[in-house]
């Protein structure tokens, strides 16, 4: 379990590349599960019940995988869907579980605000994010750095305006 662990730690540190992964649907299977169980714990930490968190946590993956089955679908280039999702998931996983620090153990002060410090640190993890997803974009479909990140962008945008309009009333 640790080179797995090391391998997504060089991946989010752009060393890795996600055709470095083994093509197995098992692994595939772990990192969903991952994932899933890290989105649920910051869904907790900011206060959303066990439910609703793993509800967010569900379409927030499945959206993220359809969307990357299609495109590389359309673009006939499906053969490199289980290494890119996979390493999409384990680098979700693996910086999620380290936005917990500033999200679940930092406490907002008397007047309810997050300390500057938690919102710095998680702003920076939001944006490495948005780099290592460039990162495994760039590999995927062959594209400039640059080009990645900027899909990477729009993705995050329409993703989390999605789940903010379906999830808000909820």
């Amino acid at each position: 379990m640790l080179p797995l662990v090391r391998f997504f730690f060089d991946l989010c540190l752009l060393r890795r590349a996600p055709q470095d992964l083994p093509a197995s649907w098992a692994l595939l299977g772990v990192t969903l599960l991952a994932d899933l169980l890290t989105g649920m714990m910051l869904a907790s930490a900011v206060g959303i019940s066990p439910g609703m968190g793993l509800a967010q946590s569900l379409f927030d993956v499945a959206f993220m995988l359809v969307l990357l089955y299609g495109a590389l679908y359309l673009l006939d280039r499906l053969p490199r869907f289980l290494q890119s999702a996979t390493a999409l998931l384990g680098s979700s996983a693996l910086l999620g579980f380290a936005a917990a620090v500033p999200v679940g153990l930092l406490p907002p002060d008397q007047e309810g605000r997050e300390p500057i410090g938690a919102a710095l640190l998680l702003l920076t993890l939001v944006l490495w994010s948005i780099l290592v997803t460039g990162h495994i974009l760039r590999h995927t479909f062959q594209l400039r750095l640059g080009q990645g990140i900027a899909i990477a962008v729009l993705y995050t945008y329409f993703a989390y305006s999605l789940l903010g309009a379906i999830f808000s009333g909820a």
